[in-house]
């Protein structure tokens, strides 16, 4: 009994002795890290209070943060009760530079309590972990370089190809710790290329340092669209793995407060980068090239088959051209048959086989054609020639099929006009049904017009000549417009941005509904500044704020509405790091100011 008179008394002393006494403090892990490293941010809030704010957090310029969750601690100490909250972010740099973070502040009963601001340095990649590039060779069971748990990289096969010549792009992830859940890959733009994926990813072990690691390849073909210079993006991953420190604490009173379950839920964010790549596109020579030469870049074979030699005159015969090899089988062209007298050609379509065996678009392609022979004969026709670029002797190889022979024979009954006419879709049955058909006599008498009736003076013969010009004139402006589309990157991204746009504020209103503060503001940010990147034509995996900002700049918009950008960002980053004072009616507020500035902009 007198213990327990003793606990009351003890916690009533503390009680007396809880004072509103609080303060703020920030910091990080590194002061200086390269552009391939991340940082972590850790804002504790402590003091004598029952329930400890949530900080402010400003814009956080020339980083990517990722919230890691939240720690807390209560202690008594000569008799006074005080806790602390952790807030942890991960920081990733995007560019070099000398940055400045902060100051992180809390409001509390009418005060605002604030840190230093941080400075960081961010210094250019650390120098390849191999002699090799690390975009052009993976890494080496020799390499004696850095030892990360986790660490990734993507090279091509060859940083010199020639127009839709096949580059194999491989995301290599190496992994020495076990993942808290699957990773997610982001993976590189590819802008100026037609990409084809490869699977399936490739899992193998390798040595690296002296470390064994489980290596996950992702491999992308890519076929350059055009000659230059073009820069594969940079790609992502974001992995979580296991962090039992931050369950296990070495203080036994870090248990109160703190979810029992917390462990199970998620892990150590780890977001990893990679550099861009660039890679030189070789316009096809001019020396050698072909007459009939279409643009077909890799290893071909042609072969021709035929349905049947012998015909009926206006019979089809089905005539098949294949080319079988390796390159980018959804581009091949159709290998031109010459014109022969007295036979006429149809296209019938095309079909694809395609394989991707050993990491290598290969197949075939089969065009059909129909063709008739208008009388009785003998025919030959081709020879049917093919020419196609060979990029690993860099000439250009032309093959030649030999001819092909049809014989067609008189027809056994003639046709309705007396000569045979081939109507695509009608056969010779239900023409014979045409000709039994009764003609019936009509017993009404029709109404007679004037002679005066001229047609051309008639308003709807009118209308129905003068439409065909709008109409052909209608198809040859949607003609440029699609055009545009093909050719200019920048125009069929302005154009889709307004859509886009929609459908992620009408994505953010649907969260809104559920309350989800950090979705919401997360959708919010993504709809105004991926729209703004598509009208000014920026790549998505590139933009920032800073970056943004000069854009807008540059193309002369107002500093209100600059200013009106900025402040719509700065409470989207504020609320997806301390969501816990937005309210509804500050969802719908910011919405309808995101709604603004696209309809503006």
């Amino acid at each position: 009994m007198k213990k327990v008179l003793f606990f009351i008394l003890f916690l009533l002393i503390a009680g007396i002795s809880y004072a509103d006494d609080i303060s703020i403090s920030a910091n990080v892990d590194s002061r200086e890290i390269s552009l391939d490293s991340q940082v972590t941010l850790v804002i504790t809030v402590s003091g004598s209070v029952s329930n400890i704010p949530q900080p402010n957090i400003p814009s956080l310029d020339g980083f990517t943060a990722y919230s890691s969750g939240r720690s807390q601690n209560i202690s008594i100490i000569n008799s006074q009760v005080s806790s602390s909250v952790a807030f942890t972010y991960i920081l990733v740099p995007n560019d070099v530079g000398e940055y400045s973070l902060g100051p992180f502040t809390i409001d509390y009963k009418g005060n605002t309590y604030s840190t230093d601001p941080i400075n960081i340095k961010v210094t250019q990649r650390a120098a390849p972990r191999s002699s090799a590039p690390s975009y052009a060779s993976p890494q080496t069971e020799e390499d004696p370089g850095q030892r990360e748990e986790l660490f990734i990289e993507t090279y091509v096969d060859k940083l010199t190809s020639y127009v839709n010549e096949q580059i194999t792009l491989t995301f290599a992830f190496y992994q020495a710790v076990n993942l808290f859940e699957n990773p997610v890959y982001n993976p590189p733009s590819t802008t100026g290329f037609w990409t084809e994926d490869m699977p399936p990813q490739k899992k193998y072990y390798k040595i690296i340092g002296g470390k064994k690691y489980l290596v996950t390849e992702i491999k992308t073909a890519l076929f350059a669209t055009s000659s230059g210079e073009f820069t594969i993006g940079g790609a992502r991953l974001e992995a979580s793995i296991e962090d039992l420190e931050k369950f296990y604490s070495r203080n036994p009173f870090d248990i109160f407060g703190k979810d029992p379950f917390s462990m199970f839920k998620r892990g150590k964010p780890v977001i990893l980068t990679t550099d861009p790549i660039t890679v030189g596109v070789l316009p096809l020579p001019d020396e050698g090239k072909p007459v009939d030469f279409k643009g077909d870049i890799g290893i071909f074979d042609i072969s021709v088959d035929k349905d049947t030699e012998t015909v009926e005159e206006n019979q089809p015969v089905s005539l098949k051209v294949t080319i079988k090899g390796k390159g980018n089988i959804k581009t091949i062209s159709s290998p031109d048959i010459p014109e022969t007298d007295g036979i006429k050609f149809y296209d019938s379509g095309s079909s694809e086989n395609i394989s991707k065996s050993d990491y290598i678009v290969q197949g075939e392609k089969i065009f059909e054609k129909v063709i008739i022979p208008k009388r009785p004969g003998a025919f030959t026709i081709g020879p049917i020639k093919y020419s196609y670029f060979d990029p690993a002797q860099k000439r250009y190889v032309e093959k030649t099929m030999g001819s092909v022979a049809i014989n067609a024979i008189e027809a056994k009954e003639p046709s309705l006009s007396g000569t045979q006419n081939f109507v695509p879709g009608v056969t010779k049955e239900e023409v014979k049904l045409f000709k039994k058909d009764i003609c019936y006599i009509k017993t009404r008498l029709i109404s007679l017009r004037s002679g005066n009736a001229f047609l051309y003076k008639n308003k709807i013969f009118l209308a129905f000549n003068i439409l065909p010009l709008f109409f052909l004139l209608f198809l040859y402006i949607y003609e440029l417009h699609r055009e545009r589309l093909r050719s200019d990157v920048g125009y069929a991204r302005s154009l889709r941005a307004r859509g886009l746009a929609a459908k992620r504020l009408k994505q953010a209103k649907k969260i809104m509904r559920g309350e989800n503060v950090k979705d919401f503001y997360a959708e919010i940010y993504r709809a105004v500044i991926e729209y703004i990147a598509d009208k000014s034509n920026i790549p998505h995996p590139s933009i920032t704020k800073a970056l943004l900002e000069d854009k807008l700049k540059a193309r002369g918009v107002s500093e209100n509405r600059i200013e009106k950008i900025k402040a719509l960002f700065d409470i989207c980053d504020m609320a997806r790091f301390a969501s816990g004072g937005f309210t509804g009616e500050d969802m719908l507020r910011t919405l309808e100011e995101a709604a603004d500035i696209i309809a503006e902009f």
